[in-house]
């Protein structure tokens, strides 16, 4: 047995015993302590979210249920699927990155726990390693927003968390998947909430050989081959811990690992070199939580390590960084309509990458005001601050300003007025400042402009048939976009600070729901239009500008059904992906593409405590040949069957 599916095992195992351990350390406590017992409110005061002060930004939260339609997958094929951003995907199980309104991969922040996880080498998150398991609340907000999130949330932030439910007591279940192409992931989550502890274990697998068939053109025509060297074996397990102190104090502790071993997947009509890659990710966090009666402080002290080797026909890369993260921060609660943000966080990055030529150590600091007024009911502001310390280059002052006024109410209809304006910024990656040869240490850091504005209306049409639609218009400007450019006469690339790139587009959402005794659906459609050019190159530029920048569709579209009738559930999902120049002088290009999913479900209620989910899931239905990336081939018509048994 290798030593990965092992230590698989143990994670498994974990995941069964740690809850149940919780459960039965807190009975007798219970039953020794009533009186203390007594003095513990039923109902906890929710931890001040970051998207409180969000005023004024559009927002698309998927909560655990409709993760779970994607359980045993990864954040690629849950956002993918259920939103209209699109992400560039170079295969099954091969890197996949998500780019918002119109900018790149590196300018999309994404937030495990309030802490920042991409990479700092590369400066962006591969969604394809982010299993769903890892969190049960995704929340994704388009839009520049620096001042709320930091460094990267250029073109919009995704957070990722696993909110605590007190008092829900044992609940287990475990779920396998067999798919096409050799596709096996088993999966198991466990969990246990009374009014003191909360503690939440997932731990999840995925092993694919991905040799799909696809059309090769050559000189004799096309000719169908299976994909080579496209085969992935990758784990996960998360554990989320919280302990009441006393009653104003809560103790958290978290842990999220993951690990991949995947081939590199050639491109069509290239020589298959058997290039394989393993990433490891590491993240481990600690935090202090304390409630008065008009304020709340929190502590969290984070370590993450990342490791990225690389090998192929006479190649290997090594990559390992350790980020030590700490984040301090005060909330003043002046009135149910008045709030006060401020706090710090400090990074310290510690990298051995083969690249560098020697170790390198990097400190990172920011120091953030966030304020929450609503001076009426039907109003609410937003002002945020934050200011940057990074080495060799002062990072500019971003803040942001966001209001919405509802500017009307009735015959159940209500209707918000949403606007904000924000600045924001991205640092240079360790990549880009330490690369050798090439790496330019005095890079400035990217800083981008943008507003938005919009209206969100929501109509109760009947006491079981409720309407929510949303409308925004954006424009964003991102100066210092580096670029990497021949050095000359030195035969390597290096970055500069060279393009002025502007954005902007609309976005239009809305949501269906109909519940009755027995049936309920779930309708969601949603539509972008994103022009994204560069307005500004250097001197020597031959790319031309006012083009559309590469792998930008100028049209995405989503539209997801989900119904359950009794002990039945059927979901569908259907994606639009407009053409993508896939050069900088807008001449080449692929091809638009829809893409039809469906999922249907069936319940049998084996005890009062038991049940026994079957599901069959079946994608790209209209077996479409389509490319998300140049000469990458993505599979034809596929399913999965699925088995989960749930306690609760």
């Amino acid at each position: 047995m290798r030593t990965g599916a092992f230590h698989f095992l143990l994670l498994l195992l974990a995941v069964w015993v740690l809850p149940g351990l919780a459960a039965h350390a807190q009975q007798p406590v219970a039953a020794a302590a009533p009186d203390t017992a007594l003095l513990l409110p039923a109902v906890r005061v929710e931890a001040t979210r970051p998207e409180r002060f969000a005023v004024g930004s559009r927002l698309q939260v998927l909560d655990s249920a409709a993760l779970a339609l994607y359980r045993g997958q990864t954040l690629a094929d849950a956002l993918g699927a259920q939103t209209s951003i699109y992400l560039k995907n170079y295969g099954p199980g091969q890197l996949a990155s998500m780019a918002m309104r119109g900018t790149s991969a590196r300018h999309t922040a994404v937030l495990w726990n309030g802490l920042n996880i991409n990479l700092p080498t590369l400066g962006e998150a591969d969604f394809a390693l982010l299993p769903t398991s890892g969190a049960t609340r995704v929340t994704v907000q388009p839009g520049p927003a620096g001042a709320t999130y930091g460094t990267g949330a250029v073109g919009g932030t995704v957070l990722l968390a696993a909110p605590v439910r007190w008092g829900a007591g044992l609940q287990a279940s475990a779920q396998l998947n067999y798919g096409s192409y050799n596709l096996w992931a088993p999966s198991l989550e466990s969990s246990f909430s009374n009014q003191k502890v909360a503690v939440r274990v997932a731990a999840s697998a995925r092993t694919a050989r991905n040799d799909f068939p696809y059309s090769s053109p050559e000189l004799q025509g096309l000719v169908t081959r299976r994909q080579p060297n496209a085969d992935v074996a990758q784990w996960s397990m998360s554990q989320d811990l919280t302990v009441r102190t006393g009653q104003r104090g809560e103790v958290m502790l978290a842990a999220w690992l993951t690990d991949a071993d995947r081939g590199i997947q050639p491109a069509i009509g290239a020589v298959n070199n058997h290039a394989r890659e393993r990433d490891q990710s590491r993240r481990l966090l600690a935090g202090y939580r304390h409630v008065a009666a008009r304020h709340e402080s929190v502590g969290r002290v984070a370590w993450f390590e990342d490791v990225l080797d690389y090998q192929a026909a006479g190649v290997q890369s090594n990559s390992r960084v350790r980020t030590t993260q700490t984040q301090a921060q005060h909330t003043f609660n002046f009135a149910p309509h008045a709030s006060v943000q401020v706090g710090a966080e400090a990074q310290h990055f510690a990298a051995e990458v083969d690249g560098y030529a020697r170790p390198v150590a990097e400190n990172r600091f920011s120091g953030f005001a966030l304020v929450r007024y609503d001076p009426q009911p039907r109003l609410r502001l937003t002002a945020n601050l934050r200011q940057a310390v990074l080495p060799g280059r002062k990072a500019p002052l971003a803040p942001t300003v966001g209001a919405e006024w509802q500017a009307g109410t009735w015959a159940q209809q209500q209707l918000v007025v949403k606007a904000s304006v924000s600045r924001s910024y991205r640092a240079p990656t360790l990549n880009e400042r330490y690369w050798r040869p090439g790496g330019n240490p005095a890079l400035l850091p990217e800083q981008g402009f943008g507003y938005e504005g919009g209206l969100q209306h929501s109509w109760q049409l009947t006491s079981q048939l409720r309407l929510q639609s949303e409308a925004t218009l954006y424009r964003q400007v991102v100066e210092n976009w580096v670029q990497w450019l021949p050095a000359a006469d030195a035969g390597y690339y290096s970055p500069r600070n060279l393009r002025t790139v502007r954005a902007w587009g609309q976005e239009t959402s809305s949501q269906l729901a109909w519940k009755t005794r027995h049936y309920q659906l779930q309708v969601q459609a949603a539509y972008a239009y994103t022009r994204s050019e560069k307005v500004r190159g250097y001197a020597d530029d031959a790319d031309p500008t006012y083009r559309q920048l590469p792998y930008v569709p100028r049209h995405t579209v989503a539209f997801t059904t989900n119904q359950q009738w009794r002990a039945w559930q059927l979901g569908t999902a259907a994606t639009f992906t407009g053409f993508r120049y896939t050069d900088s002088g807008a001449r080449d290009f692929l091809p638009s593409y829809l893409l039809a999913n469906a999922t249907l479900g069936y319940t049998i209620k084996a005890h009062q405590n038991w049940a026994l989910t079957v599901l069959a899931q079946g994608y790209n239905l209209t077996n479409v040949s389509y490319r998300s990336y140049a000469a990458q081939a993505m599979p034809p018509r596929n399913g999965q069957l699925s088995l989960r048994v749930a306690w609760r």
